[in-house]
């Protein structure tokens, strides 16, 4: 399988300076040989029942936003619009491949790539989004424009679909041509706009929210403790000089002893399966496959643990595997195809794996050998 990596980018100085921080160009990062799709292909993707796809159009300044699946009579439209179609390197695996570009990022972060095609004028409006991403130009040209990093209660335009800006302030402009990147940190409002037909290959990046990682860390804890465990405070008690208050040092004490407790319990399997629960597992291929590959679909992620190694797939945990198993499981993980040992423990991975619809057969799916 081809390695890739952008061209022009010091990755230690992007990410001390740039990384959810501020914007930044890549002229010429990303070669032409990896930015293959046709609209036509791109368009063909949007008819399927099982694709995620929209069309974005504006006429006479009126924002119009439509799902799919599509038929080709939808994309006669008056006035300039935009086909967005999401999940793309899990449709074709050609584009799996742009994944490697951002491979010095985490990859429990990476979400999806989606490809966006464009007439003349085109463009999806002024908005933010809560994600990072990294916009790479395919074919034609596009105007990016970056205005200010919004927040929750950032004005909105009235509409009842979209979230576009009512106010944009142009703070930094960009022309972008094939294979140049464009890095936009969450919450910076951006407004692109085609010159001409053009592609768009958007690598997007999402975190877990907050509320869900102190859900999981919670409910975690909560599962291992006794329920019969009571709070004490040998050394915390005071002597009451008001009826009824809660002292300042009764709320520590009670705090104190959540956070330890929270902390003495923590395996940290509660993450890998958080961030892995949006895989959608595939069916079963062993002992058919003589060689494997995760599934575009699928997520994998794996965590070192008491010299042991836990793995997560489509939300599901495994057993703690030896040490050994690392090398296999960071290939597997980078894309690469592996052949199946039948030897423990990478038995027992590939176990776990195929169990959890991780992986495929690659001879069947057009994958590299």
């Amino acid at each position: 399988m081809t390695r890739y990596r952008f061209d022009n980018l010091d990755v230690a100085h992007f990410l001390d300076q740039y990384w959810q921080k501020q914007p930044l160009l890549i002229p010429g990062g990303v070669p032409a040989k990896a930015l293959t799709v046709a609209p036509d292909v791109l368009a063909g993707l949007a008819l399927e029942e099982d694709v995620e796809s929209r069309i974005v159009s504006c006429h006479q300044g009126i924002w119009e936003l439509t799902n799919g699946p599509f038929t080709e009579a939808d994309f006669r439209l008056a006035g300039p619009w935009t086909l967005l179609v999401q999940g793309v390197d899990r449709l074709l695996p050609e584009m799996a491949a742009l994944k490697e570009f951002v491979g010095f990022l985490p990859s429990w972060r990476y979400d999806d790539v989606m490809i966006s095609y464009a007439t003349d004028g085109g463009s999806v409006g002024p908005h933010f989004d809560q994600y990072d991403v990294f916009l790479v130009q395919g074919a034609g040209t596009r105007r990016w424009r970056l205005g200010e990093r919004c927040h929750e209660n950032t004005p909105k335009m009235a509409h009842k679909s979209m979230n576009l800006l009512a106010n944009f302030t142009t703070k930094q402009e960009y022309l972008l041509s094939p294979g140049d990147v464009l890095y936009v940190p969450p919450k910076v409002a951006h407004w692109g706009v085609a010159e001409g037909e053009c592609l768009t290959y958007s690598i997007g990046f999402r975190a877990p929210r907050l509320s869900d990682i102190i859900a999981r860390f919670t409910d975690q804890a909560l599962e291992a403790i006794d329920p019969q465990l009571l709070l004490a405070d040998p050394s915390r008690l005071t002597p009451t000089s008001q009826a009824g208050e809660i002292t300042q040092r009764d709320l520590q004490n009670a705090r104190d002893a959540a956070l330890n407790a929270l902390e003495a319990l923590d395996s940290g399997v509660w993450l890998g399966e958080l961030i892995t629960e949006q895989g959608e597992p595939c069916d079963p291929v062993l002992p058919q496959a003589s060689k494997v590959v995760i599934a575009a679909c699928a997520k994998v992620n794996w965590l070192k643990s008491d010299n042991t190694c836990r793995v997560f797939a489509n939300g599901r945990v495994s057993a703690p595997l030896p040490m050994q198993v690392i090398p296999t499981l960071t290939a597997l993980c980078r894309g690469e195809v592996v052949p199946v040992d039948s030897e423990h423990p990478v038995e027992t991975l590939f176990g776990f794996l195929d169990h959890a619809g991780a992986l495929i057969d690659p001879s069947e799916h057009g994958h590299d050998h």
